[in-house]
Parts: structure tokens; C-alpha cells; sequence
């Protein structure tokens, strides 16, 4: 599963500016949503932090198969 090519990941191609723009949306409006409810900013401060966690677990993933096929290679 972790050291799987990240071609073989399932993630759909050209759609991470759209990750780009939920995460801002949700992260301003939780932050910043003056007129909105708690439980509205609280839901969407949540699905700022999944997505931002989403990302660091792709990152840390494709930076280690990275790491491995260049020490497998070398």
C-alpha cells in the first residue's frame, strides 16, 4: 500500500487547485465567518483540518516512494 508507485494511487488527475480552493474556502470562512453560526464554522474549520491532513499524508507518501526507488536505483 505505502510503497506502491503513486500512479497507482487513486486520485483523479488536475483537480488539485479544486482541493486549492475548498480548503481556502473553508479555512476563511471558518476563520474569518463573522456571521455564521458556530456549529457552521466549526463544521467547516473540520473540513479544513481533513483536507490539510489529506495532503500532508499524499505528500509524505510520494516523498517516500521518491526516497525508496532512488535508494533501490542507486
Amino acid at each position: 500500500m505505502f510503497s506502491d508507485s503513486p500512479e497507482r494511487f487513486s486520485r483523479p488527475r488536475g483537480w488539485q487547485w479544486a482541493w486549492v480552493g475548498l480548503w481556502l474556502m473553508t479555512a476563511g470562512e471558518a476563520a474569518f465567518g463573522d456571521d455564521r453560526p458556530w456549529f457552521e464554522r466549526s463544521w467547516k474549520g473540520a473540513v479544513a483540518l481533513l483536507v490539510a491532513v489529506a495532503v500532508v499524508v499524499a505528500v509524505v507518501r510520494r516523498h517516500r516512494w521518491k526516497t525508496r526507488r532512488v535508494e533501490g536505483s542507486g
